[in-house]
């Protein structure tokens, strides 16, 4: 048996359930023993952002940063649970900023080999209005995106 190279992979994640749908895709038909799984969830701040227009309480901003950094750990802890259960090695990591920029600057600094992300399925003028993060990716990748479309 040869050695094979260690691959990194990329899933996309946010703890939301078509980020676990595309993890457990991942493990049933894309899973190899040479991968190396860094999921990436983009960590954003958006409560504490739009609550800092007006005067600065100290004592808001410090509770605005705890929630959600709660919502964030409550993210991490489902996409870890959903890895174990679906017995996927690797490690999760926090990426700051615009989640499609800020997943394909992780990809690049670890040099993968591929992304896999989860898709809703919006339609075109939702995803215009709204943005959609595989759609960034496929559009700006430097690298393979796996999409996985969970059914309605």
């Amino acid at each position: 048996m040869e050695d094979r190279k260690i691959s990194v992979v990329i899933l996309s994640v946010d703890g939301s359930d078509v980020s676990l749908f595309a993890i457990k895709k991942y493990s049933e038909e894309l899973m190899e023993s040479n991968h190396h799984v860094v999921a990436v969830l983009v960590g954003e701040r958006t409560d504490v952002a739009f609550s800092a227009i007006g005067p600065l309480d100290k004592s808001l901003v410090k509770a605005l940063i705890e929630a959600e950094e709660q919502k964030i750990s409550e993210k991490i802890s489902r996409v870890k649970t959903c890895m174990d259960e679906c017995k996927i090695k690797g490690e999760i990591v926090r990426a700051f900023g615009e989640p499609g920029p800020a997943i394909l600057d992780k990809a690049k600094e670890l040099k993968a080999s591929f992304i896999v992300t989860g898709s809703r399925g919006l339609g075109k003028l939702r995803k215009t209005l709204l943005g959609s993060v595989s759609s960034y990716l496929l559009h700006h990748a430097h690298i393979p995106i796996v999409v996985c479309k969970m059914p309605s």
